[in-house]
């Protein structure tokens, strides 16, 4: 492990058990590790997300999962929009609730 690599505290390693818990670096693999967290941990590790990555940093994550695949449960995405912007979420219409939700990746020139 090079000494710029930081690995996961125990208190939140149970969340990645599908993982190898050495391959995970929490800069490098900062996206991985704010969805996981807010998808399915506990006030506490929740707390360990914002005191590491800060609101900024949860903020763009949160925002480009809501603009790309939606990978974040709609009540965790309604929860952290009100953290973050003081509102819920705007109603899915039918065809945002029921529809295609993966994007491939645009192409570029």
């Amino acid at each position: 492990m090079s000494k710029n690599e930081q690995k996961l505290p125990p208190s939140i390693q149970s969340l990645f058990h599908n993982y190898h818990l050495d391959s995970i670096d929490i800069e490098r693999h900062k996206k991985l590790v704010i969805l996981t967290v807010l998808t399915g941990g506990t006030w506490e590790q929740d707390q360990w997300v914002v005191q590491t990555y800060g609101l900024e940093d949860i903020e763009e994550v949160v925002r480009e999962d809501l603009d790309g695949c939606q990978t974040l449960p709609r009540p965790v995405a309604n929860y952290w929009s009100v953290v973050l912007w003081g509102q819920l979420l705007p109603p899915q219409t039918f065809k945002e609730r029921w529809g295609m939700t993966r994007k491939l990746p645009k192409e570029e020139d």
